[in-house]
């Protein structure tokens, strides 16, 4: 993995939750746009994401 790419991870670790949301759900659209995903399996990957965030909140009380 590249330095520019650990930054990201270090950066996506360093925000709330919500953010981490918003920013996963964007590179899963993003990265759709150039790969032959089909649009089901993006669904499935948002769908997963937001109800880990979903379990994770709830765990915390914040949900």
């Amino acid at each position: 993995m590249t330095e520019a790419a650990e930054g990201l991870l270090t950066a996506f670790d360093n925000v709330t939750p919500r953010e981490q949301q918003q920013v996963a759900v964007e590179i899963l659209r993003r990265s759709s746009a150039s790969a032959d995903l089909p649009e089901e399996a993006f669904d499935e990957l948002a769908a997963d994401v937001f109800r880990s965030y979903d379990a994770e909140e709830a765990g915390d009380g914040e949900g």
